[in-house]
């Protein structure tokens, strides 16, 4: 709504600043939070400092969008690159930890002593999965 359909209404000059400024709030949260959406925060926490760093900002909102997102994200990137997710895969460990390889399959079949084959058996069941 526009000043002048507000004052038709019969509201005061007061009362239609106070609408027009809580409507203007609400359109720059709104596009606030539409502009967060994609960034991968490491915490809740990180993506409220985003949140409050983009408020303080005051960018303009264009058709429901605020101008000028990437450079304050830049410049939180470049003071703190923790608060964001890493964009490179995760480690994965392909070798069991602690050292210790695991015997094979074929491995524990040849143990000579029977206890201790099926020992070793029993601590890797899932190489004999499926067997009959």
């Amino acid at each position: 709504m526009t000043e002048q359909e507000l004052l038709e209404q019969g509201l005061t000059e007061e009362q239609t600043r106070f609408v027009l400024g809580a409507w203007e709030r609400r359109e720059r949260e709104a596009a606030v939070q539409a502009a967060l959406e994609g960034y991968g925060f490491s915490s809740g926490a990180a993506r409220d400092a985003a949140a409050e760093a983009l408020r303080q900002a005051e960018l303009a909102v264009e058709d429901g969008r605020l101008t000028g997102v990437e450079a304050v994200m830049d410049g939180l990137r470049a003071r703190d690159p923790d608060m964001f997710r890493p964009q490179r895969e995760p480690v994965r460990f392909t070798a069991p930890m602690g050292g210790e390889d695991r015997p094979t399959r074929e491995q524990i079949i040849k143990i000579p002593d029977r206890a201790r084959r099926r020992a070793a058996i029993a601590e890797n069941m899932r190489l004999f999965k499926g067997e009959n």
